[in-house]
């Protein structure tokens, strides 16, 4: 691993997964931290949600000589940063701020962007979404995963003993999609908040997509399938207070390719411009042709599929990924 030498940076984020210790370590510090770190080893983190975060942030950077000019990236869950703290902020540091799902986001988006220096988009096609007055402080930056992490839990396609698995939490909508497949009679391993399995650590995560053949990749937006909403009709309420209204790219796309599992996902715009459709991912029309689907495929056209798609997204780590932004 390349270390780099650099101008000091701070990564101000939640410690613990929404804020609350109980929960774990968040992804935040877990994956993109840890990665930023493994590449530049002298980066800070402060947990901005800690009591006194957001204090012992603008303190350590007060602290900092003005030259070499500090840059802080900032990762809001809630937008505990405001604008007096931003301003102050700006004045002695770089501020950047990586959005998790900017395209569900939008109002976070608009109430921070003259309050920092750039912002990340997971979108692959954000051109389309960005109009020219925020173009221009956008970085490209489609989610990711540790590499070093990721290299230690990936195994060998042959000893790999989980035939199907889907990770991520359950809600009516995947419970009513994994249910279709074992009617089919074949069997899915689940894991994560609502699955009796129950959730994952982040090294059990690593484990289980890294034992996987095939990993599914199921949508967590709205959904008006009238088979589930007539079984689960209280999710037409939630579908209409949700603001997840559309598919979006997501960091599962990546981890699942870069874990050297078979991936089968829903569609998002701008899939395309990431993967070889077919060739390194399959995407499932509908619910209803998942069990064809995996009835159909080979081992060793899985096997393709999962070794094209590793070599496709290695360029996306987020060690890469830090050194192109940083660097």
């Amino acid at each position: 691993m390349k270390i780099m030498k650099h101008d000091p940076i701070i990564c101000a984020a939640a410690k613990f997964a929404y804020n609350k210790e109980s929960n774990g370590i968040s992804y935040e510090y877990q994956t993109i931290y840890k990665s930023l770190n493994s590449v530049f080893p002298d980066t800070k983190f402060i947990d901005v949600y800690h009591n006194s975060g957001v204090d012992k942030l603008i303190s350590y950077l007060v602290s900092l000589p003005k030259d070499p000019r500090p840059r802080v990236l900032y990762i809001p869950f809630l937008g505990v940063l405001g604008p007096s703290e931003l301003n102050k902020i700006r004045s002695i540091a770089e501020v950047g701020i990586f959005y998790l799902d900017d395209t569900w986001r939008q109002d976070l988006v608009s109430a921070y962007f003259n309050y920092c220096d750039w912002f990340t988009t997971s979108d692959p096609k954000f051109k389309w979404r960005y109009d020219q007055r925020l173009f221009k402080n956008i970085r490209f930056f489609p989610f990711g995963y540790d590499a070093n992490q990721t290299n230690l839990a990936i195994r060998d396609f042959s000893e790999r003993d989980i035939e199907i698995s889907f990770v991520g939490a359950r809600n009516d909508y995947r419970h009513f999609v994994i249910e279709q497949i074992k009617k089919a009679g074949i069997d899915v391993t689940c894991y994560g908040a609502g699955w009796p399995n129950g959730p994952l650590s982040p090294d059990g995560f690593l484990n289980i997509i890294g034992r996987s053949k095939l990993s599914l990749n199921l949508s967590n937006s709205v959904q008006w399938d009238l088979r589930h909403l007539l079984k689960k009709p209280l999710s037409i309420a939630r579908n209409l207070k949700s603001g997840k209204k559309f598919e979006q790219f997501k960091a599962r796309h990546m981890e699942i390719a870069a874990l050297g599992a078979c991936q089968l996902s829903f569609y998002s715009v701008g899939l395309e411009h990431i993967f070889n459709i077919e060739k390194d991912i399959i995407l499932y029309p509908t619910p209803d042709e998942l069990p064809y689907i995996i009835n159909s495929l080979k081992d060793d056209e899985a096997e393709k599929i999962a070794e094209n798609a590793r070599k496709t997204v290695a360029k996306y780590s987020y060690q890469n990924q830090f050194r192109t932004i940083f660097g």
